[in-house]
């Protein structure tokens, strides 16, 4: 490792975050590799993270079986008859030394399979086109999507007794304007019609819209909370995060973070530093906004994609350590399929003691 980026990632280790997790994507927990979990169980000892993320799929394309329900089962569970977030689970929750990490279970809330089975879930943008991943505003806060959504956190809940329940890409953008949605926002708000510009199409940017976006996600993710609550398991959610200024948030998403933080126990915030266009708060300016509002409700999730396929060592290092001057207490670093040996080089330097 070269000096600068030595010198780039070194933080004292009283000053690293009290919570430290690496999320593994769908591709890490179906890895066919029978060393690939071993080896991720090395790496996370050798960071020193106190926690992990697995995904476990959509609620048509699960990574683990579900009995009576082969139709939402992955290829590869239907393949192999494996449970992959259980195995997950057994390597990655315990340390060598013994301590248990927190293990976070994460459902990836759009659609493919359900969309093609089920056209009437869609969302629909200004235009009427049907969305081929993203569900209606109204069939997650009213109709199907929604209830399956609850119902497979409830089944991961009541299986594997994880830390917490993680809702990922659970988001409002194009395709909320669909007949169903109009009843729906003329319910929540008292409007007869979308408010409209001069020329008579949908504004999609009034504020109205963000409103009923923010009170409908809300509901759904309380109607998630309340599926997982019975088995003493927490909720978290992943947010996008703000545009411009860092002590904003992302209503027009339906990411209104002071009311989902009244729904979930922690806010997972996207701070993807190789996408984020130059007028995206720096990571240190969102850290410090995030940690004013909620403290460690609210953590940063450290993408390593980029515009060349993933972040180099260097800027996670950077990332790294803007996020500890900003104060924050929870950091989580995503995916594991993308870091490479200097990536988790960094991370050592960062995270271990």
């Amino acid at each position: 490792m070269s000096l600068l980026l030595t010198s780039a990632c070194a933080v004292e280790p009283k000053n690293r975050p009290a919570d430290r997790m690496v999320n593994l994507g769908f591709e890490d927990v179906v890895n066919s590799d029978p060393l690939y979990l071993t080896g991720l169980a090395e790496r996370l000892d050798s960071v020193d993270a106190t926690a992990v993320s697995l995904a476990v799929g959509r609620t048509d394309w699960t990574a683990f079986p579900l009995q009576g329900q082969t139709e939402t089962e992955s290829s590869e569970v239907a393949r192999t008859g494996r449970d992959y977030v259980a195995e997950s689970i057994s390597a990655l929750e315990f340390a060598e030394d013994g301590r248990k990490r927190d293990v976070v279970l994460t459902i990836d809330a759009l659609l493919d399979r359900a969309l093609t089975a089920e056209p009437a879930l869609a969302g629909r943008d200004t235009s009427g086109a049907a969305s081929s991943t993203f569900a209606s505003v109204s069939s997650l806060r009213h109709g199907k999507a929604g209830s399956r959504l609850a119902s497979l956190a409830a089944v991961i809940a009541g299986r594997y007794r994880p830390t917490a329940v993680n809702l990922t890409e659970l988001m409002f953008d194009d395709f909320t304007f669909g007949e169903e949605d109009l009843i729906d926002f003329k319910a929540t708000t008292g409007a007869k019609d979308w408010p409209r510009k001069n020329d008579g199409s949908i504004d999609a940017s009034d504020a109205s819209i963000s409103g009923w976006r923010s009170e409908a996600m809300a509901d759904i993710v309380l109607k998630v909370r309340t599926a997982v609550e019975p088995y003493g398991v927490k909720l978290d959610m992943d947010v996008r995060a703000p545009r411009e200024s860092p002590s904003l948030d992302r209503a027009d998403s339906g990411h209104d973070y002071d009311l989902l933080l009244k729904q979930a126990d922690r806010l997972h915030v996207w701070e993807y530093v190789g996408l984020n266009s130059e007028s995206s708060p720096q990571t240190k300016e969102l850290a410090e906004a995030m940690n004013r509002r909620a403290g460690s409700r609210i953590s940063l999730s450290v993408g390593l994609w980029g515009n060349d396929g993933r972040i180099s060592a260097g800027e996670l290092a950077t990332a790294l350590r803007d996020a500890v001057l900003g104060g924050a207490t929870s950091v989580s670093v995503t995916p594991a399929s993308l870091m490479e040996g200097q990536h988790w080089d960094v991370l050592k330097e960062a995270w271990a003691t």
